[in-house]
């Protein structure tokens, strides 16, 4: 049988929860500027296990609460909210970052290797096949 928590418990429990999602979460950020993708997979499996267990503390909170919110309760929830709106800020942060560096290699790789459309006909109205082209990247590290 589960053990019944107060809500101030399960506040507490969330609190360190997200306390652990935005180490990873900021270990993930640290990761993608850096390129650095060996435990990458890891830290966003972590953060989707710590999701589900902040949801699932989440849902005990709203069942074990009642309508009259205690002021140590309050002050706990409030500390909360911003945690959990730096972490919506980090995500941001980070889909912009991502999306930005997406768009450049894609801008560079289309005037490097610049893609014809219009299928190119023989003389005598076979299709002429393209020939593959090559790209070579430096790696920096």
């Amino acid at each position: 049988m589960a053990e019944k928590l107060s809500v101030m418990d399960i506040l507490e429990k969330e609190n360190e929860t997200l306390d652990r999602l935005l180490d990873v979460q900021s270990n993930v950020h640290i990761a993608v500027k850096t390129r650095n993708w060996i435990g990458l997979e890891d830290d966003l499996e972590k953060i989707r296990v710590l999701s589900l267990e902040f949801s699932a503390l989440e849902e005990k909170r709203e069942a074990a609460s009642s309508n009259e919110i205690k002021p140590d309760e309050k002050a706990l929830m409030l500390k909360l909210h911003s945690k959990l709106l730096r972490s919506k800020i980090e995500n941001q942060i980070l889909n912009k970052y991502i999306e930005t560096s997406r768009g450049f290699v894609q801008g560079i790789l289309e005037n490097a290797v610049p893609q014809r459309r219009n299928i190119v006909y023989t003389r005598n109205g076979k299709v002429l096949k393209r020939e593959p082209e090559s790209v070579v990247l430096n790696r920096i590290f």
